[in-house]
């Protein structure tokens, strides 16, 4: 089975929902010119009378005609009522068979034998035929039909195939050819008699007997069996098949229409073609893959064809297989092509599997990998690699064709420097289909996580965070945050109250910032976060150092400092130096200190005397 891949893309419930539709080839179209691609196109003299236009598929306004037959239709099928004029007239129905002929299309004749619509609930006899006896009405039957058929085939086109009667559920001519009211014999003797004009005209045509509900076969069974009994003669047996009318979905009705078609042939010795289908437009792709689904089963079952009523309707009919608002054909349309159409959440997927989130590599040669997973074997072409929002190179896939539904691509990146660094990869199939994977934040050189470095509920005005450290040399070093804001933030860092840099924090969750300081004197010194802004600090959820100029890292702090502020609980703690040592008992407020949930804290306690940050634990000692 061929296959190609197409992605429509299709808004649902908002902009940023969408789904695709994947395609498939599932019979190949032109090895099947002898199956009856059909449509009842009895409408358009009506339609264009009316101004209709239609659009192909490209959007360009053509003769409908001709946009079905690139659509895959080859025969088309027309209903004629006994009038004089107007819709559905002779004169009518010779003119669309001429049509059908310039485009060399096959044509069906479908006999309503009423001034109107025909079929199981209204089989009226025509005005002129009122009181006539079962005779009268056989011979009006063969008199209207021999000089319908003569005019079409006067005009150069010989049918292929003609419906005597349509949708025959309970006979004809009602109520003289009722089969539930006592007509068998009578409408036995009626399709007899359309029978024999039809072959009167010329043999070659087929006649064909119609029923609804393709599904039911026990209807079938009663309404053939009375027909032989009766002695009524047909060449094909015409089925409708309505998933709408039948209340069945789409698999159960292909299933059922299927059982009765094998079992008809079987029981009659005579072929069998679908002459009604339709879906509904509005589900489309639905429609699409029932319709697909019926024509591949019968092709493969050796049938003779299926036809759809009325495809290029709109308005007024909500069945027809035409977008009333692009004038366009909708994708049922693409199932006579052998074409189906399945919506899907996703075409590809694509997730980083190295770097990891968070990873830190000793190392500056880093290799990027991602994996790719796609609904179709052979479809992955190439995966664009990017490192920090720039392209970094490609892979690509030296025999696409070969590459199963899931592979992994890698790409090695040289000398990536020290610091915090963003991955991610774009991937392109063999359709032009674009998906792009997940971004992964990772750092790279070695790096001092201090200790514990985390700062919780920092939104409190003029809030800063210390840090002690020790610095083993002077130089350049990076430092990296890993940070939460509900809003954009200003914070300074300072170096033992030296202010070495300002930046602004993004409203962002999980997000990293890189901040280059300048540490002008090795040794023991506090490191200092101060906000600049009224809404205070971020949520700091780890802290980094990289040297960046091979020295040694600085030793991590033994525990994270919080808030040195004015304000908060009067309630008692305890003040130890860094070694443990008991200074003096006080309170929170006194201290500018607000501990909040933490039992103890590391506070660096400016003009307060001490060079070094000391330690705070609430009141009663632990």
């Amino acid at each position: 089975m061929r296959r190609i891949l197409i992605v429509f893309v299709l808004l649902l419930s908002s902009l940023s929902s969408l789904a695709y539709t994947v395609t498939d080839t599932i019979f190949n179209r032109s090895e099947h010119e002898d199956f009856a691609f059909g449509a009842d196109v009895s409408f358009i003299p009506q339609m264009e009378s009316w101004g209709t236009k239609w659009l192909d598929k490209n959007g360009k306004q053509r003769d409908i005609l001709q946009i079905l037959k690139d659509q895959g239709i080859n025969n088309i099928r027309l209903r004629v009522w006994t009038v004089n004029s107007g819709a559905s007239s002779k004169q009518e129905v010779v003119n669309m068979c001429k049509r059908a002929k310039a485009k060399n299309m096959g044509v069906m004749i479908d006999f309503h034998y009423s001034d109107t619509w025909a079929d199981p609930g209204s089989q009226t006899i025509p005005s002129t035929w009122t009181d006539h006896s079962v005779d009268a009405l056989a011979q009006n039957v063969y008199d209207h039909t021999y000089d319908v058929l003569s005019a079409i085939k006067a005009a150069g086109v010989i049918p292929k195939w003609v419906q005597v009667g349509n949708e025959t559920k309970r006979g004809m001519l009602y109520p003289v050819g009722q089969t539930n009211k006592g007509g068998s014999v009578a409408f036995a003797k009626f399709v007899q008699s359309g029978y024999n004009a039809v072959k009167a005209v010329d043999p070659s045509m087929q006649v064909i007997v119609h029923l609804p509900d393709g599904h039911d076969n026990s209807l079938y069974r009663s309404i053939f069996d009375g027909l032989k009994k009766n002695g009524a003669k047909w060449d094909i047996i015409g089925l409708s098949a309505y998933p709408r009318w039948s209340h069945l979905d789409g698999p159960t009705m292909i299933t059922k229409v299927m059982a009765n078609i094998n079992d008809l042939k079987q029981r009659y010795g005579t072929p069998c073609m679908v002459v009604e289908t339709g879906h509904y437009p509005r589900e489309a792709v639905v429609g699409n893959q029932y319709l697909v689904g019926v024509m591949d089963r019968m092709i493969k079952n050796g049938d003779l064809g299926c036809f759809y009523w009325e495809p290029e309707s709109m308005g007024g009919y909500d069945m027809g297989a035409w977008d009333e608002t692009t004038r366009q054909p909708t994708v049922m349309m693409d199932a006579f092509l052998g074409i189906k159409h399945t919506e899907v959440a996703w075409i590809m997927k694509a997730q980083m599997q190295s770097p990891a989130d968070d990873q830190t590599f000793a190392s500056g040669d880093i290799e990027l990998q991602t994996r790719i997973q796609h609904r179709r074997k052979g479809r992955i072409q190439s995966v664009q690699f990017y490192l920090d929002n720039k392209s970094a190179g490609t892979y690509k896939f030296p025999n696409p064709a070969e590459t199963s539904t899931t592979t992994d691509a890698a790409f090695l990146i040289n000398d990536v420097e020290t610091g915090v660094h963003t991955a991610w990869t774009k991937t392109t199939d063999t359709s032009k289909n674009l998906q792009t994977s997940d971004t992964v934040t990772f750092m790279v050189g070695e790096s001092a996580l201090l200790h514990d470095a985390t700062l919780k509920d920092a939104d409190q005005k003029d809030g800063s965070a210390s840090w002690g450290i020790s610095f083993p040399a002077t130089g350049k070093y990076r430092l990296v945050l890993k940070y939460t804001c509900s809003s954009v933030r200003g914070i300074e860092t300072r170096l033992n109250g030296d202010s070495i840099g300002r930046t602004f924090l993004l409203t962002k969750t999980n997000a990293h910032q890189a901040i280059d300081i300048e540490v002008p004197k090795a040794g023991n010194g506090i490191l200092q976060l101060v906000a600049t802004s009224r809404s205070g600090l971020p949520d700091i959820s780890s802290v980094r150092i990289f040297p960046l100029e091979g020295q040694a890292l600085p030793a991590q702090a033994d525990v994270t400092a919080v808030t040195s502020i004015t304000g908060g609980s009067d309630a008692e703690v305890y003040v130890y130096s860094m070694n443990g040592t008991f200074i003096y008992r006080t309170t929170q407020s006194a201290l500018g200190v607000r501990l909040g949930n933490r039992p103890s804290a590391v506070v660096y306690l400016p003009n307060s005397g001490f060079s070094s940050p000391v330690i705070v634990r609430k009141y009663p000692n632990p």
